[in-house]
């Protein structure tokens, strides 16, 4: 195991996760985000299981969206 990476066991998405102190987070299911997408993400309270269904299923790239 290399110290570059952390594995985790997430509840909300009932997974392994792998993430890379680069930033990179992959999940088990094969779906990755980028650290863009993982510090949008923690500043709308981490990744909730509907969010990780759309990417999953459709890709793309999760962004900030301004009111």
């Amino acid at each position: 195991m290399s110290a570059d990476w952390k594995y985790i066991y997430s509840e909300e998405l009932s997974q392994k996760i792998a993430a890379h102190k680069n930033g990179w987070v992959f999940t088990e299911d094969g779906t990755k985000y980028s650290p863009r997408e993982i510090e949008v993400l923690r500043k709308a309270g981490g990744i909730i299981q509907p969010v990780h269904l759309l990417k999953k299923v459709f890709g793309g790239t999760i962004m900030e969206t301004t009111k």
